[in-house]
């Protein structure tokens, strides 16, 4: 991989993994970036869509994460299409040039915030596993069905504009959908024995996920305007519970 030259020094270092999704060595030619930081995984890419550098001091962290918490206000007030960097700007209380130092485009920071988005999910669905590591199999989906639609209840127009709205790209799009299997991979493993455990692993962990991402969704985006979120939630859960049983 080549070396990112620090602006105002002769000392270089290598790449190495950042706190961030997207990061790119600052370069006046098209250099290999570093596109995608997952607990160890690296994977290189060239374009724009990155971050132009990786915050690595708390400051700049600080700065990042207040350039993202500014764009969520700006998409839920205007829209995508009113999300420009001079709005990003002063909602953030930053300069242009300080969003610029980390994000060359718009394009960087959907996909920035959209990672984030994930991340957040990820954590919810990953405490449900935590939480419910020796519960049944049907408990177990009971609290992750209600963890992630009571998540995105939290903020239902940001989510929906996250889900719908927002470019990600089909790499973001998979993303929730990965994180479910492969939760579901362990939680079925883990209960190999359990009498509710389904036969076909293959084909639980191809429907399981996708009926439990659909649902939470649309529990909280969907449901139609006499039917409660807590009502929906159970109808989720009852729908998922009797696949279960099958």
């Amino acid at each position: 991989m080549r070396k990112a030259y620090v602006a105002g020094s002769k000392a270089s270092a290598r790449v190495t993994r950042s706190p961030l999704p997207h990061v790119r060595a600052p370069s006046d030619e098209a250099t290999p970036t570093v596109a995608h930081v997952r607990k160890g995984s690296t994977k290189v890419k060239t374009g724009s869509d990155v971050v132009r550098r990786a915050p690595r001091q708390r400051r700049a962290r600080q700065t990042v994460e207040a350039v993202l918490d500014a764009v969520v206000r700006v998409l839920t007030k205007h829209g995508v299409e009113g999300v420009t960097t001079n709005r990003i700007a002063e909602v953030a209380g930053v300069s242009i040039g300080s969003v610029y130092q980390y994000f060359p485009d718009k394009r960087a920071i959907f996909a920035a915030l959209h990672d984030r988005h994930v991340e957040q999910i990820g954590r919810v669905i990953e405490r449900t596993l935590v939480d419910h590591a020796s519960s049944s199999l049907e408990a177990f989906v009971r609290g992750l069905v209600e963890a992630l639609v009571d998540a995105h209840a939290a903020d239902p127009e940001f989510h929906e504009l996250m889900m719908t709205t927002v470019p990600h790209g089909a790499e973001g799009a998979n993303a929730l959908a990965l994180r479910l299997r492969s939760t579901f991979q362990l939680a079925l493993a883990a209960r190999a024995r359990d009498r509710r455990a389904p036969r076909d692993v293959d084909r639980a962990l191809f429907v399981l996920p996708h009926m439990v991402e659909a649902l939470s969704h649309g529990a909280v985006y969907r449901r139609p305007p006499r039917v409660s979120l807590a009502a929906a939630k159970e109808e989720a859960v009852r729908a998922v519970v009797a696949y279960l049983r099958a």
